[in-house]
């Protein structure tokens, strides 16, 4: 009887104490709690088993060491000035697009350059009539922002062969070509993963994770994305099991039908990575149509930092809760510093700039930190 009567104390205790844990919870609210458990840093995995199948990175086939030099500082004076400059974007459509093409009006401004930029939509065939446009341009300069690693390395040489200096940012193409910006999608995708992990804990407890994917399967630095989230959440959650990945295409049209799709197929799902700002909006979106929008259904998270995905991240409303920043002022600062480098000859097609992935602390001030240099209004 005595043992029983432990027993069921420490039944009673355990339960309570689920109870208090849970009643905190709550009390402290959602985003609280994501800034509670949010870290800078990266997660060890508790199961090495558990993450032992994730594909490494493969996009940065090149590696992530970078060209000596401070590529993020603004210099007194620039070789493009006086020039005329041509930069493409794959999409302005997208908040990020937007903030580049922002950043290097102010750059072009500053700096006393011509700037014209070259709307790629998001379209292989849009992507390749630019290319034929800037080549019968002839500017002076060429920041040149891919669509697609394959499709990139002949019309990169395209225009090299025309004369033309190029670097290339945000994807990489899938050849050495030119001097190139990107950013180690697999370690920044990681560091989200490992926050969504925190935060899932620290809401859930031990809920069993189940984790859907709105994808972009057709570019090697997006998969990179994708490993790299699945990596840092089962790092501290190692019986997550994955539902589905769907494909939704990288923009917020596409991502919106595959979310609702991935939803009614999977119920169970409880954690949705977007690899991108368009692909979380998208799946918000459909959270709602289905009325799954709540803090209570689990939690979405996602790469880039843009500001409608920010309302979202300080929202006790919204599921949003983890967000790692894509940086378009780093981006385009550093695409700048060394297109003017490549301008003096002082670059060569094996200069590579690697740009961080920041997370983002889920605070009113942590927000603001992040947008205020990032994206200018």
């Amino acid at each position: 009887m005595t043992s029983l009567r432990i027993n069921g104390r420490m039944l009673l205790a355990g339960a309570a104490l689920a109870l208090a844990t849970q009643a905190a919870a709550a009390a402290e609210g959602p985003v609280a709690l994501a800034a509670k458990s949010f870290s800078t840093e990266l997660c060890a995995p508790k199961d090495p088993a558990a993450v032992a199948d994730i594909p490494k990175a493969v996009s940065g086939f090149t590696g992530y060491e970078q060209a000596p030099g401070d590529w993020l500082a603004l210099p007194d004076a620039s070789p493009l000035k006086g020039k005329r400059v041509a930069l493409s974007v794959m999409g302005l459509g997208q908040p990020f697009f937007l903030a580049i093409k922002k950043q290097w009006e102010m750059l072009a401004e500053k700096y006393g350059f011509e700037l014209k930029v070259y709307d790629g939509r998001f379209d292989a065939g849009t992507v390749q009539k630019l290319v034929d446009d800037i080549i019968a341009d002839a500017p002076d300069a060429v920041a040149f922002a891919p669509l697609d690693s394959g499709a990139a390395v002949p019309q990169v040489q395209r225009m090299l062969d025309a004369g033309l200096k190029v670097v290339t940012y945000n994807v990489q193409p899938a050849q050495v070509v030119a001097p190139r910006v990107f950013a180690n999608d697999f370690a920044g995708s990681q560091l989200v993963g490992c926050n969504t992990a925190r935060y899932f804990i620290e809401k859930f407890g031990d809920k069993k994770a189940i984790i859907g994917v709105v994808d972009l399967p057709s570019l090697p630095q997006v998969q990179d994305r994708k490993n790299g989230f699945l990596y840092g959440f089962k790092s501290l959650v190692p019986t997550a099991t994955v539902a589905q990945s769907v494909d939704g295409g990288g923009v917020i049209d596409k991502a919106n039908p595959a979310a609702a799709d991935l939803l009614q197929g999977h119920p169970e799902i409880n954690v949705i990575f977007g690899i991108n700002n368009d692909s979380s909006l998208g799946t918000i979106a459909a959270m709602k149509a289905a009325n799954l929008y709540s803090p209570e259904w689990g939690v979405v998270s996602s790469v880039d930092g843009s500001e409608p995905v920010m309302a979202e991240l300080g929202s006790d409303e919204s599921p949003l809760k983890a967000e790692s920043g894509y940086p378009p002022y780093d981006f385009s600062v550093a695409t700048f510093n060394l297109l003017g480098a490549t301008l003096d000859g002082k670059s060569t097609k094996d200069t590579q700039v690697v740009v961080g992935y920041p997370p983002i602390k889920p605070t009113a001030e942590g927000i603001e930190a992040w947008l205020s240099r990032q994206y200018p209004r």
